[in-house]
Parts: structure tokens; sequence; C-alpha cells
């Protein structure tokens, strides 16, 4: 896409200059005006270009909603304000993880949405889940498998089955990513992270029915199947000296 962006550029630059070559004598108003019409041009299709690629890419947004009109919301993210398309099959998902309506859905709440980019950049939601936004942070150690990965907002979905508990792990520029390779500990990048790989993520939770963890620190477990293992260190026994 960049180097498509690249080559336009130049090539409309270039017409650009022949335009100015072959006009006889032109004058520098006109010179000037033809050079700034055919610049504004290059914006607009680079504008409309970059609006192309980013729709239909899939995004995730967590916020509090501060507007709702039918089926569109407003959701103040950290990012600012995004507006929501609501899908008419869209999963809502309200406390307890029982299934709500729009009716349901009021200002003031603490929601994560999941769905596609539309036009005009606006999200196409296709997941919602609300809960009352809490008043105090606390700190939270998610452990389960990646069920779920938004790779443009560097949110994972984690599962784990023992507690019955979905963690929704939010990372950002200031979290480690670790994972275990050839027996050594060794920073990864968030693209390296794949579904049904196992993750420890510590870090601090700002919403209480459906954890949402902004982690410090995420390990990735690798080798792990069917057996589900507790993240609990266990002291080690010490042995009982031989007479």
């Amino acid at each position: 896409m960049k180097k498509f962006i690249i080559f336009l550029t130049i090539a409309l630059c270039f017409s650009a200059s022949a335009i100015t070559i072959k006009a006889v004598s032109p004058t520098p108003e006109a010179t000037d005006s033809a050079v700034q019409e055919i610049r504004d041009k290059v914006k607009e299709i680079v504008r409309e270009k970059l609006d192309e690629t980013q729709k239909g890419q899939r995004r995730a947004f967590v916020g509090e909603i501060t507007n709702i009109s039918d089926l569109q919301l407003t959701l103040q993210t950290n990012q600012g304000d995004k507006q929501l398309n609501i899908a008419t099959d869209a999963a809502l998902i309200g406390k307890g993880s029982k299934k709500i309506t729009m009716k349901d859905l009021k200002t003031g709440l603490f929601a994560i949405t999941m769905g596609f980019m539309e036009e005009n950049d606006v999200l196409g939601v296709h997941r919602l889940v609300v809960s009352e936004k809490p008043k105090t942070a606390s700190k939270e150690i998610a452990f389960g498998k990646v069920t779920d990965i938004s790779t443009e907002e560097k949110i994972l979905t984690v599962k784990n089955e023992k507690k019955g508990i979905i963690y929704t792990v939010e990372i950002n520029d200031k979290t480690t990513i670790t994972k275990k390779v050839d027996d050594k500990i060794q920073k990864i990048k968030f693209a390296v992270i794949e579904n049904s790989d196992w993750v420890v993520a510590i870090g601090t939770t700002t919403e209480n029915e459906h954890k949402l963890v902004t982690a410090k620190i995420v390990h990735v477990i690798p080798g792990l199947s069917t057996v589900t293992p507790s993240p609990e260190i266990t002291p080690k026994s010490t042995a009982a000296p031989t007479p």
C-alpha cells in the first residue's frame, strides 16, 4: 500500500511538471495554481486509498458509553471518542453473561466492543460486553488460554476454564511480553502470540464483572495442550536428613 501511494505521488508530481513544461510562457500565478490543484488531487486520492485500506479491519474499543441513539453509540476511550454502529445481529452481553438488548444500554456503562471498521472511522460492532464502571483499580493475575486476538488494538481474550472466567487483556507500550525459547526466557513481540497459547498476565483490572486487565507483564507458556497447569507457586519440600 505504501509503495502504491509513493508511486502515485511521484506519477502525479511528474504530470504536474509535464503540464508546466508544455505550457506556453505561463504566468507564475497560473503555474502555482496548477501545481496546487494537482497536489490537492494527490492528497484526495491518498486519503481515499487509506480509507479503503482501513475498511473491514477488525478492531476493538474499550470505554464508557456517553451517548445512545437507536443503533448508534458514542464510546469514550483513552484514544478519544469512538462512534459505533451496532449490527442488528450483534451479541450484547450484560451482567452474569446474560444476553441483553439495546433497551438495556445506558450512558455511564463501561463497554468492551469488537467488530469491523466501516466508513468515516466508525466501528461496526458485532459483540459488546457491558458492566458498571469500577470505582477503583486492583491488581489481577490472569491465567488461561488465548481464544481471540485483536491485533490492531493489542487485546487478548483469555479463558480460564477451571475458574469459569474470561479475561480481556489489554497490551500497551509499557507491557513486557516474554516466552521461554530454547530454555531461556526471552522478550517477544505481541505478534508472536497465537490463538491457543497459554499465558499469564499480571496487571491492573478496571472492570469487575468482565475482567479487563491492563497488563504490565505477559508470559507465554509454550508446550501446553491438554494439561491445565496452575500459575501458583508451590514451596519446595525439604527432605529429612538420613540418619
